[in-house]
């Protein structure tokens, strides 16, 4: 019985120092596993420019609108909306009946007044013309073909203030021509009036867009406009064209703000051969200000302190150090550093909002240098300048 419990209590002794030395190895496990959790990328040199991109729609380069130049009754519409016109074409006609009834007496008065003063006219050109013929033979003066242009002028001039202030010209030449026509060649972008339905002074009845050169408008910012140059490159993007973006060309650019919206305009001009359509929405993406060969990092791997200073870590071996940096131009995703980094060190992308300045870490991923040895000196320097 003795002998039996004696054997007992040796394996439990045996069993029981098992378990103390797993134990004790497992600690020794865990205290191998130390240090914040970070992922590192090698510090680059790069491109970057500032990056602004507005919105804005295609337009035509020029959209002439047609005037209605009398009240008056519209006979038909000959043109529509999409329709390729040229310079004379017919877009819709006047009913002159209206016309006559209303300025019948007025009208009566008008033509004799107008056929008057037409005679004058042509008989101060025609006295004028006699002259210079003259005048180069020399048998008048140059003090008679004076006299004689002066008269020409005035004729000239008491004939249009006349007929103007007797107020019917437009109506004259909508009588001797109803059919209102296109100014330009274009495409009619809108069409406003419709048959038998009068139309009042001064209504655009269509307007015309030339678009043989698409343009894209949009609105900048004050601070925008003074970047922006005429010629300058920009990329278009015209979602409803595809993803792919096009280079477009600076036309004009505005000098005075528009009252509406306290914007600037700019005009650029599309591909002369790109098909689009008026009113489409784009996207203008101006970039301004570029530079090359400049340290470039991450956007988000740039720490902002309470007092505005920014900072960034960096990795030497199994140590975070911080360093402060000063950063220039920021692109999309992009920032360019003007002091603090020079390339190669090895910089955390993630996890430094965790660190402090010579905190443990573990790096996640794999090192990105080209050069070990050479990025792990850059991060030594880094660190060295901090310190001193």
């Amino acid at each position: 019985m003795k002998t039996k419990s004696l054997s007992t209590l040796l394996t439990a002794a045996l069993l029981l120092g098992t378990l103390t030395g797993c134990g004790q190895a497992g600690d020794s496990s865990e205290e191998e596993v130390k240090g914040t959790a970070v992922e590192i990328q090698a510090v680059e040199l790069g491109d970057i420019a500032t990056e602004s991109t507005v919105t804005g729609s295609v337009t035509a380069n020029r959209n002439v609108p047609v005037l209605s130049k009398v009240s008056c009754k519209v006979k038909s519409v000959t043109a529509k909306a999409g329709d390729a016109v040229a310079a004379g074409d017919a877009l819709f006609t006047l009913d002159t009946a209206d016309l006559r009834d209303t300025y019948g007496s007025a009208l009566e008065t008008y033509t004799g007044t107008r056929e008057l003063l037409d005679e004058q006219v042509r008989q101060a050109r025609e006295g004028y013309e006699n002259l210079q013929a003259l005048f180069a033979l020399g048998a008048v003066s140059q003090n008679q073909m004076d006299q004689a242009k002066l008269g020409l002028l005035q004729a000239e001039n008491a004939r249009k203030s006349t007929l103007t202030q007797m107020g019917l010209d437009d109506v004259w030449d909508i009588l001797n021509s109803p059919t209102v026509t296109a100014p330009i060649a274009g495409t009619v972008s809108s069409v406003s009036v419709t048959a038998g339905v009068a139309v009042a002074p001064g209504t655009v009845g269509a307007v015309i867009s030339e678009i043989g050169h698409p343009q894209v408008v949009v609105n900048v910012s004050e601070t925008l406009q003074p970047s922006i140059g005429v010629g300058d490159t920009v990329e278009i993007s015209i979602p409803s064209m595809g993803e792919a973006a096009v280079q477009g060309t600076v036309a004009s650019v505005a000098s005075a703000v528009s009252l509406p919206s306290a914007l600037y305009e700019v005009h650029i001009d599309l591909p002369k051969d790109m098909r689009v359509s008026i009113g489409m929405f784009a996207r203008a993406t101006f970039r301004t200000d570029s530079r090359t060969g400049t340290v470039l990092i991450p956007t988000e791997t740039i720490l902002t302190g309470e007092d505005g200073s920014q900072s960034v870590y960096v990795v030497d071996g199994d140590t975070a150090y911080q360093v402060n940096v000063t950063t220039g131009l920021v692109g999309e995703k992009q920032t360019e550093i003007t002091s603090g980094l020079h390339g190669g060190e090895q910089l955390v992308t993630r996890g430094q909002s965790y660190l402090s300045d010579g905190a443990p870490v573990r790096v996640t991923n794999a090192p990105a240098p080209e050069d070990g040895a050479a990025s792990s000196g850059a991060a030594s320097q880094s660190a060295e300048g901090k310190a001193a």
